[in-house]
């Protein structure tokens, strides 16, 4: 099917590829994974020539004579000229994904890996070449063809579902989901323009309009042509960008990040800049700024393609959060370490005693079973053992040794558990001798710049070469530092940090391990693997000893994972006589129903409104985030560190709700109160209902609105979760009542008042007074499974205990989340 010539080019740019994410591949391997990937495609491509179609540039719509239509400024202008428009997909079947799900089942990351990598190098070869063929077809004629445009790149990636109708997808076996993701995996959706006056691609390639600039299927390296002078912090970089390039794009490319929800997708109007001069706006960015921003030359970087010299102050920058680390419940556990270190003296070899080295360890340091030892202390072992007389410390984990080192009159034996959040990181430093916390560190999560939510992070790793390495990388990076810090305040070795427990939820997970996550955002919604990973640090990057060990606890499903077992965990449910109901409310909210005789967990798609994303004056919990309302008081709100209000934070957004439904502002549907419907409120509140932009609105202060969009917002986030929680009690077949304990979890349920949760229906009414605020539960249970191994045992066993509801399918949950939206 394909040429030498085209293979040979597959493999470079493979190989290439794989280098550049830290892929030590040897050429058999290349070429070995080549020949399989050429045996499972299955090449198919439809496409579509319409020239019945008319350009609706005021509404920004390429209407089809269908009715449907593609949308967004950005391909409006880019085939506003076209005489005829190519709708096109192309994928290689579903052959390949299922065998590089086999080999991520079988625990074969290497080799799943180097398939992934080899069939989108493929596809990318295929596409290229139809637009080759397309080109000379069409410069036969004397026109033109525009480069190709993806949607997700630039453009909303909602357009793929047109596509797929327009071309009737089906037809080649490729499917969209509710969250427009195709597939199979290796398939890549697509259109064009053709026409005697459309805009000729700059150089000879199709690769030249896309945001990956360093991406190695780049056909021709991009030209810098423009300087970006960027301001930020008190710093000044400067930046060369190409012409149409996203300034999005280029500030995050280049280590700046800016506060956003959205990943650039144009959505949450967050990532605000100040430039030097006036550039041209659309309707679409304008709705996020006031008219004193824009007479300020204040934009959105996700707007603002490069055409000049630019000059760009960001005034978004991530802010300081409050974030919770201090663990409420953690209780006395009974020490059972995998790691053991000790001071021993080595028998010396003589002529009469030529026993090798390593049993000479071995007899020293007898323990159940055979002592392995890796090739990386192995191999200078006797000098070691020499330069130190033959007196060392040795490091033992379970039955390994994983440090050798010179004796010292004290020990050190470190580890770290790690709760990696969507939004935020929690860090402990464990002595592991002593069981006792040495520090603590948090921060923001610095993948939120890629967006707020797992699935917009999961399409971005999917609609960007390298993304799910960018996500994987911004990661570790950070860990590295969590780890760097540590060392400098504690004046301790990397060397002594012999192992990292890591919760999260599944996505951060697999983020965490390099592995991908695609299917987790696609029906029916599988996660490549959801047992308990154990892995050498030094396979993911991350810098502690050098045969140091990372764990994950188990995942339970694709949206309830490791954060949520270690917060059964930490809260002992499984040991509990009484019916207990865990729900830890963050971008999703997972929900744990039971006691030691039965278990049952759920996951709703809360969406990140309780985080303040999505909400036209969110915030983060940082300083400013307006985090508590009362109407009775005088000032009505608090803020975080009681600064100046800058906006809404979760446990805000909930506690305003709750006082505009007592006060009668807004009514059991959500509806906002016009002034003169309103009764018996007191006069200067009843001043604050207002409009914002048109739409009913409440003014709190400094121009910080919450408005009926919001109020939207805040009602299909809490009626997912209620309808969760009363699916679950329906399902263990009980009444509400029965449940004696309500653990409130995570940040935002420490922070929440348990009243306003109860008021607004995020909680059934019944649970009133049996709320438990318990803090950083997934973090407790990641320190519990780092301290003791039977603690980690019983993490493992907690997976089998554990049955999963998916809510998406079950019969109730659309009328329990219709009825979940009245307040």
């Amino acid at each position: 099917m394909f040429s030498k010539d085209v293979v040979q080019k597959v493999k470079d740019l493979s190989l290439e590829k794989l280098k550049n994410m830290n892929f030590d591949v040897d050429q058999y391997l290349i070429e070995e994974a080549t020949g399989e990937v050429q045996s499972l495609i299955d090449y198919k491509m439809i496409h579509q020539v319409c020239d019945n179609f008319h350009i609706d540039e005021r509404e920004n719509k390429i209407i089809f004579k269908t009715g449907d239509y593609l949308f967004g400024d950005y391909i409006v202008k880019n085939l506003k000229e076209a005489e005829y428009i190519i709708l096109a997909i192309i994928t290689l079947g579903d052959r390949i994904d299922k065998r590089v799900n086999d080999y991520f089942s079988e625990s074969n990351y290497t080799k799943g890996m180097i398939l992934d990598v080899i069939a989108g190098v493929f596809l990318e070869i295929l596409t290229n070449n139809f637009w080759e063929e397309v080109r000379e077809n069409a410069q036969k004629y004397g026109k033109e063809v525009t480069d190709i445009f993806y949607p997700g790149n630039k453009w909303d990636i909602k357009n793929q579902a047109v596509i797929c109708t327009l071309v009737d997808s089906s037809k080649i076996g490729v499917n969209i989901n509710h969250s427009f993701i195709i597939t199979p995996q290796k398939t890549v959706s697509f259109v064009c323009g053709v026409g005697e006056n459309v805009k000729r691609p700059v150089k000879e390639s199709v690769c030249d309009d896309c945001e990956a600039k360093d991406c190695i299927y780049r056909n021709v390296p991009g030209e810098s042509k423009y300087k970006v002078t960027v301001r930020f912090s008190s710093n000044t970089k400067v930046i060369e960008a190409s012409e149409g390039e996203n300034l999005f794009h280029i500030l995050v490319r280049n280590g700046i990040r800016l506060n956003n929800f959205c990943g650039g997708s144009r959505i949450c109007g967050q990532c605000k800049v100040i430039l030097n001069e006036e550039l041209d706006i659309s309707d679409d960015e304008k709705y996020f700024l006031t008219d004193k921003e824009i007479k300020n030359n204040v934009r959105l970087a996700c707007f603002v393609e490069i055409d000049r010299d630019l000059e760009v102050k960001v005034l978004s920058e991530e802010q300081k959060a409050k974030i919770l680390t201090k663990e409420n419940n953690l209780l006395s556990i009974e020490s059972h370490p995998r790691i053991k270190t000790s001071t021993v003296d080595i028998r010396r070899p003589t002529l009469n005693d030529q026993g090798d080295y390593v049993k000479r360890i071995r007899i020293k340091e007898a323990v159940s079973g055979e002592i392995e030892i890796p090739l990386g202390l192995l191999s200078n072992l006797p000098e070691v053992l020499e330069e130190n007389d033959y007196k060392v410390n040795i490091t033992i984990r379970k039955n390994e040794i994983i440090s050798i080192k010179k004796a010292a009159s004290k020990q050190y034996n470190y580890g770290i558990a790690l709760d990696i959040g969507t939004t935020t990181i929690a860090a402990y430093l464990y002595d592991l001798d002593e069981g006792k916390e040495v520090d603590v560190y948090s921060c923001l999560n610095p993948q939120r710049t890629f967006g707020a939510d797992v699935i917009t992070r999961i399409t971005y790793s999917i609609s960007n070469s390298q993304g799910l390495y960018q996500l994987h990388s911004a990661l570790i990076n950070k860990i590295n530092e969590i780890v760097e810090e540590f060392c400098v305040k504690n004046s301790i070795d990397k060397s002594d940090i012999h192992e990292i427990v890591a919760v999260g939820n599944p996505t951060m997970i697999h983020f965490l391990l390099n592995v991908s996550s695609k299917n987790i955002a696609i029906s029916p919604y599988v996660p490549t693997f959801t047992s308990k990973i154990e892995i050498k640090a030094k396979e993911i990057g991350i810098n502690i000893n050098k045969e140091g060990y990372v764990i994950t606890l188990p995942l339970i499903s694709s949206y309830v994972g490791a954060d949520t077992v270690a917060a059964v965990l930490a809260n002992k449910i499984d040991q509990s006589q009484e019916l207990c109901l865990l729900v830890d409310i963050g971008t999703n909210g997972e929900m744990v129903l039971g006691n030691k005789d039965n278990l049952i967990a759920s996951s709703a798609a809360a969406g990140p409104a309780f985080e303040g994303a999505g909400i036209t004056f969110g915030l983060n919990g940082a300083e400013g985030a307006i985090d508590h309302v009362d109407f009775s008081k005088r000032p009505f709100y608090t803020t975080i560190g009681n600064k100046k209000a800058k906006g809404i934070c979760g446990s805000g957004i909930v506690d305003i709700i709750s006082e505009l439904l007592k006060y009668g502002i807004v009514d059991i549907t959500g509806r906002f109160l016009s002034k003169e419907e309103v009764k018996n409120v007191p006069v200067d509140i009843a001043e604050r209902i207002t409009l914002y932009k048109d739409e009913p609105a409440f003014l709190i202060e400094n121009g910080i609105y919450v408005t009926q969009k919001d109020i939207r917002q805040i009602q299909l986030a809490k009626s997912a979760i209620l309808a969760g929680i009363n699916i679950m009690i329906k399902e263990m077949g009980i009444d509400v009542n029965k449940i004696k304990k309500v653990f409130l979890a995570g940040g935002f349920g420490n922070y929440i008042l348990p009243a306003s949760a109860i008021a607004i229906g995020l909680l059934p009414k019944e649970l009133q007074g049996k709320i438990l605020q318990v803090g950083n539960s997934a973090g407790v249970g990641a320190i519990m499974a780092l301290l003791s191994d039977k603690e980690l045992e019983r993490a493992i066993h907690l997976q089998s205990k554990i049955s999963y509801i998916e809510l998406s399918t079950h019969e109730d949950f659309q009328n329990e989340f219709v009825k979940g939206m009245y307040f």
